[in-house]
């Protein structure tokens, strides 16, 4: 069974991540656990940015939709 948690606002640095609407991101990581994070403005960019920097992610949704995996 996966274990994650949503990332609330306090934790983000992003002040767009602040404001109402956009798209929720699912960060899955290869233990099995994830990361849920709403209100992202620029999705495509934001994969794009956490994939560089994190090798522990193996797949990101979009909305529920498979968008980058590893």
């Amino acid at each position: 069974m996966s274990t994650g948690f949503f990332v609330s606002d306090e934790f983000r640095t992003n002040p767009l991540s602040l404001v109402p609407g956009g798209s929720t991101v699912k960060v899955n990581y290869a233990d099995g656990s994830f990361r849920l994070y709403d209100k992202i403005k620029k999705p495509y960019a934001y994969i794009n940015a956490i994939t560089r920097k994190d090798q522990n992610i193996v797949s990101v949704e979009v909305d529920r939709k498979l968008i980058w995996q590893k």
